[in-house]
């Protein structure tokens, strides 16, 4: 019903020719795949390090799902706030504007290096939040020099980050892609070289987590600092001249678009943990169905990131070129390319679950009865909450592409935390429907969350000056 309701407002609002459409699809469909391929390489990254975690024991397992809790809640913070880079960078394309292009870059680097300061001191000290947070002393002791290591990882990380962002927002996708295709292999290897201690590395355990994120990021910064300093294609931009110089104008600009986007992603992490509790509360196969099912719904999630990123672009870009309703059509293809790839997923999960379940879990087992039990009824659920949040994630994109990201910040806790935390514990707790009510619960904050972006998106659109988005020397 959203979807239509979507699709009607669209064409309603504007005629779209099918020529137009087409080539938006091609266009957009160029710039969307890239970014999803990139997306599902880099998850592979961490599934494969936690696979090798296993193999070290069990108090090395809670180690890495704590460090990696913290350490990915610190990282999407930070990130949010990069990601401003890729709007104001599409914007200034889009208005043709190559000193603005540069001056984005530049104070996007200058972000970058700033914000590693913070981060590295989060890491230094996570361990006593640990402790304060009474967890196995045993554990606590695997987390001290994972999070050291990871001490290392953030200067890198939020270049690269930033290199990322500009490449987003100039159009230049293929090389987003290339980059995760060249640094996940590395990551892989040296994951393995420094668990294990293997082709002539030393052994060091967890620490090899984060020296081998750090390792291959700074391989793969110097290497993308160095194509952006000689490629011919960004002479024009005179990225690396005077970058330390800080523009106030376009920096605090960033900061302001960046910092909601922070908040909405650690407040979304933090209420995905809380379910999880939830779910522990309903018993241990419960959960352990949760974690069977909630795995595969971050492949279809990162999916679905990659095309709201898509939406960010494009839209940003018809902002730079004051084009309404260019603006307009391309979320409406970018939701129906969405809405096509998220669909493939949802039928997968909606009627062959014992493929995905039998992946993690011996279905035949009496051992995991209860389990499988379980996760046969959640994974058609998901199915449905994947389409629905392909709506708001692809909204939430568009308004971000408009700099909206406060009123985001204000949805997404209402969503979260206002209607969805509340229908979770009534359907689960009170109502008596278990699992099955926790995930119901969420669907119903994504659906009216998605409902009001995407009513946001449309008023805006009608009553914005676009010129007014730009940001200007």
């Amino acid at each position: 019903m959203l979807a239509l309701a979507f699709l009607s407002w669209c064409f309603m609002s504007s005629t779209f020719r099918l020529s137009k459409i087409i080539a938006e699809f091609k266009y957009s469909a160029r710039l969307a795949m890239p970014l999803v391929a990139s997306e599902v390489v880099f998850a592979l990254s961490g599934f494969t390090a936690t696979a090798m975690i296993a193999h070290l024991g069990k108090e090395e397992l809670a180690a890495n799902a704590l460090v990696w809790t913290i350490y990915i809640a610190v990282l999407l913070f930070f990130v949010g706030i990069l990601s401003s880079i890729s709007i104001m960078v599409s914007q200034s394309l889009g208005a043709k504007d190559d000193e603005e292009i540069s001056i984005c870059f530049k104070q996007g680097l200058i972000m970058a290096i700033i914000f590693s300061i913070p981060m590295m001191l989060i890491m230094s000290v996570a361990p006593k939040i640990l402790v304060w947070a009474k967890q196995d002393p045993a554990v606590i002791l695997c987390t001290k020099p994972f999070f050291k290591s990871l001490i290392w990882v953030m200067l890198p990380i939020n270049i690269a980050i930033a290199i990322e962002q500009f490449l987003i927002g100039i159009t230049k996708t293929r090389l987003v892609m290339l980059m995760s295709i060249v640094l996940v292999p590395m990551q892989i290897f040296f994951y393995y070289a420094f668990l294990f201690g293997k082709f002539g590395l030393p052994k060091i355990g967890l620490a090899g987590i984060g020296t081998s994120i750090a390792i291959s990021h700074c391989i793969i910064t110097v290497c993308f600092v160095c194509y952006l300093y000689f490629g011919k294609i960004f002479k024009k931009y005179n990225l690396f001249k005077k970058w330390w110089v800080i523009n106030h104008k376009f920096l605090f600009e960033m900061i302001r678009v960046g910092l909601p986007l922070g908040v909405m992603w650690c407040s979304e992490v933090t209420f995905f943990a809380v379910v999880a509790i939830m779910m522990g509360m309903l018993g241990v196969s419960t959960l352990a169905a949760f974690q069977i099912a909630d795995q595969y719904l971050l492949i279809a999630l990162v999916v679905l990131f990659a095309l709201g990123q898509t939406a960010a672009i494009r839209v940003g870009y018809e902002v730079g070129r004051n084009d309404r309703s260019k603006l307009k059509l391309a979320v409406l293809v970018i939701t129906l390319i969405g809405l096509g790839l998220i669909s493939l997923f949802s039928l997968f999960y909606t009627f062959f679950p014992e493929i995905a379940i039998g992946v993690d879990i011996d279905m035949s087992s009496k051992q995991y009865k209860d389990v499988a039990a379980e996760a046969m009824k959640f994974f058609p659920i998901v199915g449905i909450l994947i389409v629905v949040d392909c709506i708001r994630l692809v909204a939430s994109g568009a308004l971000r592409g408009l700099k909206d990201t406060a009123f985001q910040l204000l949805i997404s806790v209402l969503g979260f935390w206002f209607i969805a935390f509340p229908a979770t514990y009534l359907l689960a707790f009170k109502l008596g429907f278990g699992g099955v009510g926790i995930w119901w619960g969420i669907i119903i904050g994504f659906l009216i969350t998605g409902i009001l972006l995407t009513i946001r998106f449309s008023r805006l659109t009608r009553t914005i000056e676009l010129s007014s988005l730009l940001t200007k020397k």
